[in-house]
């Protein structure tokens, strides 16, 4: 037998058999591979992947190859930028992407990663499934669940985080303990362990709940030692972990304000454990009544909502069980955010192997229960659970698509994003830069670049030391990832140095380039510097003595000096400006019902005023003014001028006045 011949034969022996519907398992996950691989990087290419989590985890890694740094996230927490990610979380298993990421240096070799990595979980799941469940179909279907849920796809679209490898790995410990290899089992859940410090407290109700299989199967005796060992593998973990980041940070536990609301008067200092906190419930356990009727709807929701996709299978399950409950636990007694108890962000990667593990289980035990008597009445049960799992199947996909229009992860690239592109390229490689959460992973390879997020965290980091003052800081006010308007952040702290300690030295289509001591006037992003005009509709503005009816913001006339409306807080380049408010005014008398008013400031100042009396039904009055600097926070607003009557607005466009700020900036 030739080489190729036994190479063939050795490759023949683990591949399935050309009938075998494995094949079919394999060419979903391929799909959902190369599927989710490209709509990623489409993804990233349109902005819409933010700094925390990808952007962060690409500094990381770019940061530790170039020796800058041990995993350097570049994000401003309580502990800043230059903090390791070991000073909040402990994984030994990120370091295995090093060498692959090293290998190929890019942002899209994360994104190929993640989505391996996850696709690869889907056939896991499967192997486990049909070694216990009797029939292909079910388990087929199964896995199909598994690999169309929601959840899944949600965590999918999160950016990038170690969690990635938990499916895999959770699947693979309990097939291997299913097949009594217990020393790949208790390889598998050392990695496991070490992927995360929060999982050790889901593994340690799984192992809780393994006793509790053993012992009803038979099999405590000889499986004892082996629990005894992966018990002592948890406890060493969790040391490790809490060693590994106690050296990077003197602070640790979770922070005050992501515990729920009734626990933080108990909890002294701006850190607590989760021993502390259960000391804090213990002794006054109607602390747990408060916490866990807070938003408990959704609560319950969710937790119905997590477990339709199995139809509830897995809650009849011990292992299951022992899984969840300390992170139901969590999430509803000591948790202050709702991503946990909605399972958002990369939680799902935590629970759904759990999940599945559980549904695979109780599914082996219906299909072989001596509750069924005949071949036929089997049949028809499993024909009736293939419907439902079909059904859900339906649903999956349907909810799945619905997250995805929801969070408006639809990808595309335009001018306004080539024009952002075009604006970090004007940024020196190697100066230092601050910027937004969804411009990070952008810029996330420059050794320099630095990013926020929160805006208490950036006010808490600032507590402890002086204001950051980076020679760069790049900003667009137009871009809203996910719906949120990630500048906020940074125009808040830095309102009062724009336009003076920082000069605005590029701008184009509300992407905003400051320098540190610039003084010149601004140069447009791709030649000459223009503004755009821009229109604000009634959801930009904050009504006070108005009310929205019929797409417009409605006021009675009568007082004097009280606003109708205010806002919308916008930033503007210097210029010459006209806002040209569409409005309509009905007075009483010959008195003005409204003053229009520009204003400008932290404390906005009126710079330009007019006076409406009376329209002929909806009309424009132009406003012009001057602004003879940047300001981070400029208002259209209204108020009540002494005459009686009603005031009506439905839009207003600011634009550049004719002939004005069309020109190249001097240096």
């Amino acid at each position: 037998m030739s080489t190729t011949d036994r190479v063939a034969a050795t490759v023949g022996d683990y591949l399935p058999e050309r009938s075998s519907p494995t094949w079919y398992v394999l060419a979903l996950a391929l799909a959902l591979f190369v599927g989710f691989s490209i709509y990623l990087s489409l993804l990233y290419r349109s902005f819409w992947l933010t700094g925390a989590d990808f952007g962060s985890y690409i500094h990381m890694f770019e940061s530790t190859l170039h020796g800058q740094g041990f995993l350097e996230q570049g994000k401003y927490t309580v502990r800043g930028p230059e903090s390791s990610y070991w000073g909040g979380h402990f994984t030994a298993t990120l370091l295995a992407f090093l060498p692959i990421y090293a290998l190929v240096p890019s942002p899209y070799t994360l994104l190929v990663i993640k989505s391996g990595l996850l696709a690869a979980s889907v056939p896991m799941l499967w192997v486990l499934a049909r070694s216990h469940i009797e029939s292909d179909r079910l388990a087929g279907l199964l896995t199909a669940s598994y690999a169309l849920n929601p959840f899944l796809w949600s965590a999918w679209l999160f950016d990038f985080q170690e969690q990635i490898l938990l499916p895999l790995l959770i699947f693979a410990a309990y097939y291997t303990y299913s097949e009594r290899r217990y020393i790949a089992f208790l390889a598998f859940l050392t990695l496991v362990l070490f992927t995360n410090e929060f999982t050790t407290i889901l593994v340690g109700g799984f192992l809780v709940g393994l006793v509790v299989v053993s012992f009803r199967g038979g099999r405590l005796r000889r499986e004892a030692p082996y629990i005894g060992v992966a018990a002592g593998i948890l406890v060493v973990a969790r040391w490790v972990s809490g060693w590994a980041i106690g050296q990077y940070t003197d602070a640790s536990g979770l922070p005050t304000d992501v515990i729920a609301a009734p626990l933080q008067p108990f909890v002294e200092g701006s850190r607590v454990g989760i021993g502390q906190l259960i000391t804090i419930v213990l002794g006054n356990p109607e602390l747990i009544i408060d916490s866990v009727s807070i938003a408990i709807f959704d609560k319950v929701v969710y937790l119905v909502l997590l477990l339709l996709p199995v139809l509830f299978l897995a809650v009849g399950d011990e292992l299951t069980l022992g899984s969840l409950i300390p992170f139901i636990g969590f999430a509803w007694v000591f948790a202050g955010r709702d991503v946990y108890y909605t399972f958002g962000a990369h939680y799902p990667l935590y629970l759904l192997p759990f999940v599945y593990i559980g549904a695979v289980r109780v599914l082996a035990h219906i299909d072989t229960s001596e509750i069924v008597d005949t071949e036929s009445a089997r049949a028809s049960a499993r024909t009736v659970l293939s419907g439902l799992l079909a059904l859900v199947l339906v649903v999956n996909l349907a909810v799945g698509v619905a997250i995805g229009a929801e969070k408006n992860a639809v990808p595309g690239t335009n001018d306004h994003t080539e024009m952002l592109e075009e604006g970090i390229d004007t940024v020196p490689e190697n100066a230092s830069l601050l910027t937004q959460n969804d411009v990070f992973p952008h810029v996330a390879e420059r050794p320099n670049a630095t990013f926020s997020a929160n805006r208490t965290l950036f006010y808490r980091y600032q507590r402890n030391n002086q204001k950051p003052t980076p020679e760069y800081i790049l900003l667009d006010t137009k871009l809203e990832t996910q719906g949120v308007e990630w500048a906020q952040p940074i125009r808040s702290t830095y309102a009062n140095q724009f336009g003076t300690e920082y000069g605005l030295v590029r701008y184009d289509d509300e992407v905003w380039v400051f320098k540190r001591g610039y003084n010149g006037s601004p140069d447009g992003i791709r030649g000459n510097y223009t503004v755009e005009p821009r229109t604000y509709e009634l959801n930009d503005f904050i009504p006070n003595d108005a009310l929205r009816i019929d797409g417009q913001l409605v006021g009675s006339g009568g007082g004097e000096g009280t606003y109708y409306w205010y806002g919308p807080g916008t930033m503007l380049p210097p210029g010459e400006y006209t806002a040209t408010f569409r409005v309509n005014a009905t007075s009483a008398g010959e008195q003005p019902v409204a003053n229009l008013e520009v204003a400008a400031g932290t404390t906005p100042r009126p710079v330009a005023t007019e006076n409406v009396t009376n329209t002929d039904g909806l009309e424009t009055v132009t406003v012009p003014f001057t602004l003879d600097r940047m300001h981070s926070n400029v208002e259209f607003r209204a108020s009540q001028a002494g005459g009686a009557g009603r005031f009506a607005l439905e839009n207003v466009t600011v634009q550049s006045a004719p002939g004005s700020n069309s020109s190249t900036g001097t240096n």
